[in-house]
């Protein structure tokens, strides 16, 4: 049987085959900010992603929660050269996802959602 790092593994990789040139990178992330598995380019720091996602769904939960709107379903983030995108993958983990300008938005949050829950289901 495959290890949860390989099950995890094979769901990025079919996310990145699924969306195409959309996705330009996408991990899963512990909300502690370490990286379980890693599918970024190679001109970024994986590790810097990983904080960077736990520090934004962090900062996203507690602003939720201050204007008490329920449960986070995902943290966009949209700057003139792409996305970033994070969205719980269970309790305790996250999937961070960099978009590439002009991607359909849409879809790829549609897969991504599935995505983030059958990581969820593997944690």
């Amino acid at each position: 049987m495959a290890s949860r790092q390989e099950q995890i593994t094979v769901v990025l990789d079919n996310l990145r085959t699924d969306m195409g040139a959309d996705i330009s990178g996408v991990a899963a992330v512990g909300m502690d900010g370490i990286v379980l598995v890693s599918r970024m380019a190679a001109d970024v720091n994986a590790d810097r992603v990983g904080a960077v996602a736990a520090t934004m769904m962090g900062v996203t939960r507690r602003v939720a929660n201050e204007l008490k709107i329920g449960l986070i379903e995902e943290t966009v983030l949209r700057a003139n050269g792409g996305q970033f995108v994070v969205l719980p993958a269970g309790d305790q983990h996250l999937l961070a996802i960099s978009i590439r300008q002009g991607a359909n938005l849409g879809m790829v949050l549609l897969e991504a959602r599935r995505a983030a829950q059958e990581i969820g289901k593997m944690i």
